[in-house]
């Protein structure tokens, strides 16, 4: 199934939208809030409808139709209204769980994060392990619990063999006592005991045989770790010829990086600091206002005077009247008085009441103090000439001129934004020469291994070195343990043939002449003795055989698993394994081992669960399984659908993941919704790759 096209009449806030995809991967590109995770919830709703509230949750008016093609054959499947649908369900979809269908097949981040699917008992046993292997674990536990009970840790270990042979010694001690009592019984016995004297001399011919068939066996049983002893020999000796960081370099490393660091953050904040001073000041020229600061300090130094001038301007000049004008006013005032005398027609009442009052204007004339006149004031010449200066300062620098007080103020605060320039500069040179000299020292450092790309290289190096160590040392200890010289080969033997024809009939002559001497006995208590005696032996024959059972299959299962380990893989997990190493940059590998009873993987040499990965690393592993699931669930006919899930990818590891997707969409059909410029970035540069603007 592929799906081609897409219409939306109306879903969520999506109105009359078409969207054509191409079979392999679709990348839906755009800003959050743009509709990429409606148009991906219209198509999970619309092919996989799922019960519950989802978001945007759907209304009567939603419709829309998905065009797709099946065994050749275009289809269609529409959403209508609240609940409805119509047309054609995908055949590869139409007993599809929910549930299943949005955790492996149409994941959001959220969904991605979701392990639960993984740990369901069908998908882990059908894709995640080796047939058989999920019972590995409980296996071993069983095999190990019935060796311990039935022979034990060691030789003094409670066991169920040592319960035996100390109720065959004590039951051997009574049948001894009551046997000494018959007369007959010495003859029969020393029959029997010339018989078993042959039978151990027959045995002791044949022990050469039996040790070297046991020394065969034990050979063919070390086979494998000399093999393997042998390949990590040949990789340490190889490995001894590179170059190598040992612990005492990642020390160094980390100081000299931490120096780096320290020393960097250091000089940006005094930087930064500076910088936004120098940002601060018009035009942010240090340099020009620096020419201009002896003129600044000259005006803020001359401002107390510029304000006490301001505050008591000069005395104004005044002017007194002349006393010559009051006499003259004083004569005009007479000659009135006089004057009225002459007018006829003026009542002589009134003639004198107007003497009377020019006379007494005229003494009041001339009694008066003279007043002081003011003359207009003159402007102080200084302060027009500081106030020009002031503004001339203003201009010069780029600022715009506004008035004395505020200029000065600005120029106040330029003067101690240099003035603090000035206080910082030596320390800013000193950490910037502190900066420069501990990223030297790094550089340094890492020259001797080529670069930090070697020094990883050869960290790796060290660490792969220390881990063949221990494997060599493992394995010698473990086949000097067996008896055998590790720095030896192994002998050359083959298994010999025993004739136990000879053993076997001077076995049955025993047991007869033991049922002869049962019978001379005759007693009851014998009887019962004797008959514990071979139930007691075979109790222990079939002891030590269930023992040699549990010792042989411990071995073989042990065996198994390290060939499973190395050579059987879940072809899930194979496919998975590629995805993550192309993700991690072939960081990463999953751990098969079928002893292991959860998921876990191998980061740089060291094996992790899922308690220890990080978050990135945790979204990659999982993103990597539910795809290589998804393509062998869904045999390659179920579209996958991606909303932002390589959000907590770094760039590297985004690259990677696009070129996974990339490879899976040459097999089945993959839409990828995204907000991130990386991802779109990289995926345009890929082939089989379709671009949607949202």
């Amino acid at each position: 199934m592929r799906i081609e096209s897409i219409h939306i009449n109306s879903f969520g806030k999506l109105r009359e939208r078409d969207f054509r995809l191409v079979p392999g991967l679709n990348v839906f590109y755009g800003p959050n809030e743009s509709g990429k995770s409606t148009a991906m919830e219209f198509i999970r709703s619309t092919l996989v409808p799922m019960r519950g509230r989802s978001y945007p949750e759907r209304t009567k008016t939603d419709s829309g139709t998905i065009v797709y093609e099946e065994d050749g054959t275009e289809k269609r499947i529409q959403m209508e209204g609240k609940t409805g649908h119509a047309g054609d369900v995908p055949r590869c979809m139409a007993e599809m769980d929910p549930a299943m269908y949005r955790n492996i097949f149409a994941m959001t981040r959220e969904g991605l994060d979701e392990m639960s699917p993984l740990s369901n008992g069908d998908i882990r046993t059908r894709f995640l392990t080796i047939p058989g292997g999920e019972s590995i674990p409980v296996v071993i536990e069983g095999i190990d619990k019935d060796r311990d009970c039935l022979i034990g840790k060691t030789s003094s270990s409670p066991s169920r063999i040592n319960d035996i042979k100390e109720r065959e010694s004590s039951l051997q001690a009574r049948i001894a006592k009551l046997r000494s009592n018959a007369e007959s019984y010495s003859e029969l016995s020393a029959r029997k005991g010339e018989l078993e004297d042959r039978l151990d001399s027959i045995r002791e011919s044949n022990r050469s045989a039996e040790e070297n068939n046991a020394a065969f066996t034990k050979v063919e049983s070390q086979r494998a770790a000399f093999n393997n002893l042998g390949d990590y020999r040949r990789q340490k000796l190889e490995l001894a010829g590179k170059t190598m960081a040992q612990k005492e370099a990642e020390e160094t490393y980390l100081r000299l990086s931490d120096e780096k660091k320290q020393a960097d953050a250091a000089f940006n904040a005094v930087d930064d600091s500076r910088r936004r001073q120098i940002s601060s000041l018009p035009g942010g020229d240090e340099a020009r206002l620096l020419e201009y600061r002896p003129r600044i300090q000259s005006l803020l130094d001359r401002q107390p005077e510029y304000q006490s001038r301001l505050s008591n301007p000069l005395p104004q000049p005044v002017k007194k009247d002349n006393r010559s004008i009051r006499m003259i006013i004083a004569a005009i005032l007479v000659v009135i008085a006089a004057a009225v005398w002459i007018v006829p027609d003026i009542d002589v009442i009134v003639k004198v009441c107007i003497d009377v009052l020019a006379v007494g204007a005229a003494a009041a004339v001339m009694l008066i103090r003279g007043k002081e006149l003011p003359v207009a004031a003159e402007r102080d010449h200084w302060l027009d000439s500081y106030e020009a200066e002031v503004q001339s300062v203003v201009e010069a620098i780029g600022m715009v001129h506004t008035n004395p007080a505020s200029d000065l103020r600005r120029l106040s605060d330029i003067l101690n934004t240099l003035n603090t320039l000035d206080a910082t500069r030596v320390g800013w040179t000193d950490l910037k020469m502190a900066a420069m000299a501990a990223d030297n020292r790094l550089l340094g450092f890492l020259s001797q291994y080529g670069g930090e790309k070697g020094y990883i290289q050869a960290r790796k190096n060290y660490d792969d070195y220390l881990s063949l160590e221990a494997k060599i040392t493992a394995l010698e200890g473990s086949i000097r343990q067996s008896g055998m010289d590790p720095d030896k080969p192994l002998p050359v033997l083959e298994r010999m043939p025993i004739d136990r024809t000879e053993q076997d009939a001077i076995n049955t002559e025993i047991g007869r002449l033991a049922a002869q001497m049962k019978g001379v006995l005759d007693t009851k208590e014998l009887d019962a003795l004797i008959d514990q005696a071979y139930l007691l032996n075979a109790e222990k024959e079939k002891v030590l055989k269930d023992g040699a059972v549990a010792l042989l299959s411990s071995a073989i299962v042990q065996n198994a698993c390290a060939d499973l380990y190395e050579s059987v893989h879940p072809d899930v997990i194979s496919t998975a394994d590629r995805y993550l190493s192309m993700m991690t940059m072939g960081t990463c590998h999953f751990d098969l081992d079928p002893r292991n009873s959860e998921l876990s993987v191998i980061s740089c040499s060291e094996p992790k669960n899922s308690k220890q990965w990080s978050t990135g690393l945790r979204a990659q592993i999982l993103l990597s399984i539910k795809l290589a699931i998804a393509k062998e669930m869904g045999s390659g006919e179920i579209p996958v659908i991606l909303d932002d899930v390589l959000l907590p990818f770094d760039s590297d590891r985004k690259r990677g993941a696009c070129e996974a997707l990339s490879m899976l969409s040459s097999e089945m059909q993959v839409m990828l919704y995204t907000c991130d410029d990386d991802v779109e970035e990289i995926c345009r540069s890929l082939s089989n790759v379709s671009v949607i603007a949202m």
